[in-house]
């Protein structure tokens, strides 16, 4: 089985989800679109089984943004039309929602960062569990998809987590471990906007990772 992992931005790598892939057998290759001269293999819905779509500073919706994107929206088509398996996070979920025609907007309510609840709508991929601590950073949201179900929410954003087929789109952050919070707390300046990196949030993340772990292995075996 072959994965193939597009990253916007250096720090913003698949975090746990890797270890998911390498468990399940998956050989990894990366796409990153902020090298320049790299472009996408024409054949890429073809050649991979799976396509994973990080997070990053870009915006769907900006149409000054619309030929960076437009490979990644026509791959993303192309492997919804093969049945392949999508797995978009941050950026990615919002890639997602707008090939499959949901809106993508600038969040109404304002920034989502740091640590919150995240409440599960249906608890098939989270072992039953209501509600999970989870590590949020955006500032834009979107639409649930026609035909896509919700899997989990929050109070400021209901869009959080969906499925649509063997496909989803994540919002928030459940893939970041401790050492790559470590990075955003400097390249994000998360320390400007919610103070400095304190040893619980990095037991936060931690505890992240071990209930996001099972979630990612059932979204890749599912």
């Amino acid at each position: 089985m072959r994965s193939l992992i597009i990253r916007f931005l250096d720090s913003e790598g698949p975090g746990i989800l890797e270890t998911s892939l390498k468990e399940n057998s998956y050989k990894i290759t990366y796409q990153d679109t902020y090298k320049k001269g790299l472009e996408l293999v024409p054949e890429s819905a073809q050649i991979f089984d799976l396509i994973l779509l990080m997070g990053g500073p870009q915006t769907v919706y900006n149409e000054s943004e619309y030929d960076f994107f437009k490979p990644y929206f026509d791959l993303v088509e192309q492997a919804l039309a093969l049945n392949k398996k999508i797995i978009g996070v941050c950026l990615g979920s919002q890639i997602l929602a707008k090939v499959l025609g949901a809106k993508v907007e600038k969040g109404k309510n304002g920034t989502e960062i740091g640590f919150s609840n995240l409440k599960i709508k249906d608890s098939s991929y989270f072992n039953s569990k209501s509600e999970l601590n989870a590590f949020h950073l955006h500032n834009d949201t979107f639409d649930l998809p026609s035909g896509a179900k919700l899997l989990a929410s929050t109070d400021k954003y209901e869009n959080q987590i969906f499925e649509y087929n063997k496909s989803f789109g994540i919002q928030c952050h459940l893939e970041v471990t401790p050492l790559m919070l470590q990075t955003w707390w400097k390249v994000h300046k998360l320390n400007k906007q919610i103070g400095e990196l304190k040893s619980s949030y990095l037991e936060d993340a931690k505890s992240m990772n071990e209930f996001a772990k099972p979630i990612f292995d059932k979204m890749i075996k599912g």
